[in-house]
């Protein structure tokens, strides 16, 4: 009987580690490790129990151009809509649940972006395919979008 949870528990962490691909981090300490570094936030709000949540996580998240944005430019966040987990945002403990709600989440999955001091540049809603990504991501994390617009920067590349 134990052996069997143990396996379960190994199971889902390493179905965990393979659907994301890249480093998560809680927000407190990407908040923290964004201010010493030029990287910014990225943040995923998803549910458990969605088909297109789950799609982004196995197929998104695990392309290697999307890892090497993220890798480059961002510490991910990941934030559960369901969960009563507590998180520190800027001094404020809170759940995911009410930090989701914060955010104004109203689909899912939904990706925001967040600069190194904690404020909200953007947010992209649904499920994004791959070759987008990765391109949304180094049009914010390489600083594009102050200059250009993303159908500029995705012609310029």
């Amino acid at each position: 009987m134990l052996f069997s949870v143990f396996l379960i528990l190994l199971m889902t962490t390493s179905l965990f580690g393979q659907v994301h691909n890249v480093d998560t981090y809680e927000l407190e300490e990407a908040l923290e490790l964004a201010k010493s570094t030029d990287k910014k936030i990225l943040i995923d709000v998803y549910a458990e129990w969605c088909p297109y949540c789950e799609r982004m996580h196995k197929d998104t998240y695990t392309d290697k151009a999307v890892k090497n944005a993220i890798e480059d430019n961002f510490y991910l966040v990941m934030i559960n809509i369901e969960s009563e987990s507590q998180i520190n945002y800027m001094g404020h403990e809170m759940s995911e649940i009410e930090f989701a709600q914060q955010l104004n989440s109203s689909s899912l999955p939904s990706t925001f972006f967040m600069n190194n001091e904690g404020e909200i540049l953007g947010m992209q809603p649904g499920l994004v395919p791959a070759e987008t990504f990765h391109k949304l991501l180094n049009f914010v994390g390489t600083d594009a979008y102050l200059s250009k617009s993303f159908d500029e920067y995705r012609q310029s590349r």
